[in-house]
């Protein structure tokens, strides 16, 4: 290209009237080692002197990032481009295959790709929150949880979720587009089927019970070639927070899932773990001053009862003390 074509196009990109051709043309000049030393040499020799002055003083990386900047405002192809640019202090890297493949798309527009938008629901004032995913999926959540999904799972081919805390999924069949269920360092591949999930960030375990079905779980990220390990109805799988290897148990589901309908059922289950539930379910806070606390078994079947009954029932249950501590904005259980 001629240099006083090259300065034509980079005047008609200052002043606005460069077309769409010609701004692919500048792009591509630009985006190459050549052109961009041919740049450099342009403004040391004050060939982009007189009216564009200005021109001096941007470097390559500047002026790449305006004509950039106004691809992705013109929109040439119809959707969203997507640059990668490697530089260095001297000069812009572009590998030839980027190249190609922009050229590719500013030659042949695409159909726009659909954004997903996430949603997220949280639960902090009831017990239990009951609703229903885009694809049919019903899902109960727990006081103190937390889901997030795709407003749309159309076009996607995983239904992607994540929660944090615990939720009972009663999942909507389909086996073209698995239901893949992200809890942080593992995840859980389901095609129909429903299960109930304990997944607490401030916990160093998460634990899922299978009611219905088969799920299949893996560590990282969801991958076809992932190993998997299967679960079946009734078994409970217990997961250590960077621990290799997952924990596998027979148990009662319903002991698990009798929450969503407003049960909560304790057999011999060790006291602290039964705080921690009854704070999120009461939604209180709680503290525990003996540490006897932590292992004393607790049986029980709660419904309807307040939090003054809980307190009354615990104290004739066990052989600590209890006291609520009421503030503004909280309330606090505390074990003696």
């Amino acid at each position: 290209m001629p240099n006083d074509k090259k300065i034509q196009l980079l005047q008609k990109f200052f002043n606005g009237s460069i077309t769409d051709q010609e701004l692919k043309s500048l792009f591509v000049w630009l985006n190459s080692e050549k052109g961009n030393l041919e740049y450099e040499t342009l403004s040391a020799e004050k060939w982009l002197s007189g009216e564009f002055k200005m021109l001096e003083d941007i470097n390559p990386q500047a002026l790449f990032s305006k004509i950039e900047a106004r691809i992705q405002t013109k929109n040439l192809v119809g959707r969203k481009l997507f640059l990668i640019r490697l530089r260095n202090a001297a000069a812009i890297f572009i590998l030839g295959f980027i190249i190609s493949a922009i050229c590719f798309h500013l030659s042949n527009p695409q159909k726009e790709q659909k954004e997903i938008v996430y949603l997220q629901e949280s639960l902090s004032n009831e017990k239990v929150k009951k609703l229903s995913l885009p694809d049919g999926t019903v899902v109960w959540l727990m006081s103190g949880s937390t889901i997030s999904y795709p407003s749309d799972f159309a076009g996607c081919k995983i239904r992607n979720v994540e929660v944090n805390g615990e939720a009972f999924f009663d999942v909507a069949k389909d086996s073209t587009h698995p239901f893949i269920l992200n809890l942080g360092e593992i995840g859980i591949k389901v095609k129909g089927t429903s299960f109930n999930v304990m997944n607490y960030g401030n916990e160093d375990h998460i634990k899922v019970v299978l009611k219905t079905g088969k799920i299949d779980l893996f560590k990282g990220d969801y991958d076809p070639k992932n190993q998997f390990i299967h679960l079946g109805p009734g078994q409970l799988i217990t997961y250590g927070k960077g621990d290799p290897e997952f924990r596998i148990s027979n148990v009662d589901p319903e002991k698990y899932t009798s929450w969503i309908n407003g049960i909560l059922l304790f057999h011999d289950d060790p006291l602290a773990d039964v705080l921690k539930k009854l704070g999120r379910w009461y939604n209180v806070a709680v503290e525990i001053k003996d540490p006897k606390v932590l292992d004393f078994p607790f049986t029980a079947t709660i419904k309807n009862e307040n939090l003054a009954q809980i307190v009354d029932l615990l104290e004739f249950s066990t052989p600590f003390k209890y006291s609520v501590i009421k503030a503004e904005d909280a309330t606090k259980l505390i074990v003696e």
